[in-house]
């Protein structure tokens, strides 16, 4: 996600220009953003295919759907909302739901730290960050409970390490609701691992 104001003022530029048809504009934003976009998305349902259409179909709607982004906001932060609710209406509707996200999975070109050290306490000992097989599962079928308003600033800002006030701006809503939905997302995901408390 760009943070600079430089590269917010290239992005307005670029959204500028996609809301006068020029599908440069778009191939700009693309390049700036479409990783972090795949990113989150590969979070969000855990599948490089879908995490890659999804992230196609982010940048489909941003070209249909310019004329609608308002200066108020990053235009970073609003292609972020669309990729959001295309990865919420997405798992709405896969059949396949329990099985899309996994903690334990690695992103294609991406350090190779699995997504349950997000999870951890920070208190953590050596022995017991040895976490079995078995516990990743719960918290994959853990993660995959949450309902969207957790889950989404729980892989954005957790995950993902983007700032609380970027994800207010992508919820339109303020901080300290997202410090709580993510408050409420930690707490909902070690009350449904209370039988492998040792591994927390």
């Amino acid at each position: 996600m760009s943070d600079g104001h430089g590269a917010v003022d290239a992005d307005l530029l670029e959204i500028e220009r996609v809301q006068s048809g020029d599908e440069q504009g778009l191939v700009a934003l693309m390049e700036r953003h479409r990783e972090p976009v795949f990113r989150f998305c590969y979070r969000f349902v855990s599948n490089e295919a879908d995490a890659l259409e999804l992230t196609e179909e982010t940048f489909v709607r941003v070209f249909q759907h310019a004329g609608r982004f308002r200066p108020r906001a990053k235009v970073a932060t609003w292609i972020f909302s669309i990729a959001g609710n295309l990865c919420r209406d997405f798992l709405r509707r896969s059949k396949k739901r329990g099985n899309d996200i996994s903690l334990s999975a690695r992103i294609p070109g991406a350090e190779n730290q699995e997504l349950i050290e997000a999870v951890e306490s920070p208190e953590r000992t050596p022995e017991q960050a040895a976490v079995s097989k078995e516990a990743l599962s719960a918290i994959d079928a853990a993660i995959a409970s949450l309902p969207h308003k957790l889950k989404f600033p729980f892989i954005f800002c957790v995950l993902e390490e983007h700032s609380y006030d970027d994800c207010a701006e992508v919820l339109n809503t303020n901080r300290k609701t997202v410090e709580m939905r993510i408050y409420r997302a930690r707490k909902a995901l070690r009350a449904g691992l209370a039988d492998l408390a040792s591994a927390f």
